[in-house]
């Protein structure tokens, strides 16, 4: 690959896979609006939970080694961990349900755990596919793989309100989940099968564990501080000021971070690609300044029209949540724009080894979701969490940015 050419390359494939991640955002909103509409807003809030739950674990217990091997250079060992990946996903998912089975009498399990606890073997497994997909530059299939489940939860609420079988509100998570990770992994195995070479002979599965155990010592804490940041405060919500709370503040976070959610992944693996294929030359400064300036400026555009949008048409779409969630959702807009620009570059600092550093900011960014909880709901309910959450949190991801670019010039 040309390193004289920094600008180019990433942006190739872009706009499809965010076509395909704005499908995935639109089919959830698609189904928090029928489920505030058919169960009403506490109902709404045990999905709300339930999606949450699924969505940080899930992308858990794979020990972030799907991460590893889309990084990885060498095509043996990046399928040898991916194939580890699954494995742990298969593990930990068992201990789950092990776990819940044991607690059930002696307190009653909630059916969106229950739900939530069978969604997230299939669900680490679209994850998995997709890291598969991405790493071999195939960023639409990627996005269209993390998509597929939301999508299809659409149709299954759909036969469930025909049916007036309100208990499939919670099971259409893993009904979804299940219903995408069977054939997709199919597929992979005959793609295997067709394709010499396409599933290398790998290298012993301890080697490459203990190989890349330093990455996910350092990875797996981070990301699991991010993810309680993200999907953790919405579950906090809940315990302290029930379902109804907790759903709107699970819609909030989910629109607010909209324009993140639909570019950032395509954004942030076409990024990582291109950076890898660069390496530790003179080009990968300037290609990582070009892309900050193109983000910002994107950021800038999509949050407009997102604020716009709310404060037209979101009262009116989501009626039982009622003014305050317009409130919430304006109060972390500005957090939404600034995070657009920094969740991309994530990936720099454990590649470079700045695992410290990387370690730092989950660290700050966990304790500003918990902190903006514990201190702004008592004080102010959602709308104080929103402030506190959307000031302490945009001065982290500034502070990231910064921190990031120091580490690729200092590398370069």
């Amino acid at each position: 690959m040309n390193a004289a050419a920094p600008a180019r390359g990433w942006l190739p494939g872009l706009g499809s896979a965010a076509l395909w991640t704005l499908a995935q955002h639109g089919a959830f909103f698609a189904c928090a609006w029928g489920v505030s509409r058919w169960g009403g807003a506490e109902r709404f809030g045990a999905f709300g939970q339930g999606l949450a739950f699924v969505t940080m674990l899930a992308a858990a217990i794979t020990f972030r080694l799907e991460y590893a091997g889309q990084l990885e250079r060498r095509p043996r060992r990046a399928h040898a961990l991916f194939g580890l990946a699954e494995r742990g996903a298969l593990a930990c998912s068992a201990v789950l349900l092990v776990l819940l089975a044991l607690v059930q009498p002696l307190h009653a399990v909630p059916a969106w755990l229950w739900a939530s606890g069978c969604a997230v073997l299939p669900q680490a497994g679209m994850l998995i596919l997709a890291s598969r997909e991405a790493r071999a530059g195939a960023t639409i299939r990627a996005a269209a793989l993390r998509g597929a489940p939301a999508i299809v939860m659409v149709a299954i609420l759909l036969a469930a309100w025909g049916l007036g079988r309100d208990e499939l509100i919670e099971w259409s998570i893993p009904l979804a989940a299940w219903l995408c990770w069977i054939p997709a992994r199919a597929r992979f195995w005959w793609f295997c099968s067709r394709h010499a070479g396409a599933s290398p002979r790998c290298p012993p599965a301890r080697l490459v564990a203990a190989r890349h155990w330093p990455f996910v010592r350092a990875e797996l804490p981070g990301f699991m501080l991010n993810a309680s940041a993200n999907h953790g405060q919405v579950l906090l919500i809940g315990l302290l000021g029930g379902d109804v709370a907790a759903g709107t503040a699970a819609l909030a976070l989910r629109v607010a971070m909209l324009p993140t959610s639909v570019f950032g992944l395509a954004m942030a693996d076409r990024l990582r690609a291109r950076a890898v294929a660069i390496g530790r030359t003179p080009a990968l400064l300037p290609a990582m300044r070009l892309a900050l300036r193109r983000m910002t400026g994107l950021s800038i555009v999509t949050h407009a029209i997102t604020a716009l949008g709310v404060v037209l048409f979101l009262q009116h779409i989501f009626p039982a949540q009622g003014r305050e969630l317009v409130t919430v959702v304006l109060l972390l807009l500005p957090l939404g724009a600034i995070r657009f620009v920094a969740s991309p570059l994530a990936f720099v600092l454990p590649w470079r080894g700045w695992l410290g550093w990387s370690i730092a900011g989950q660290c700050l960014l966990f304790a500003c979701a918990l902190l903006s909880v514990l201190a702004g709901f008592p004080a102010a309910g959602l709308g104080g969490v929103a402030t506190a959450y959307a000031v302490s949190a945009s001065f982290v991801y500034l502070g990231y940015v910064c921190v990031t670019l120091r580490a690729v010039r200092h590398d370069t």
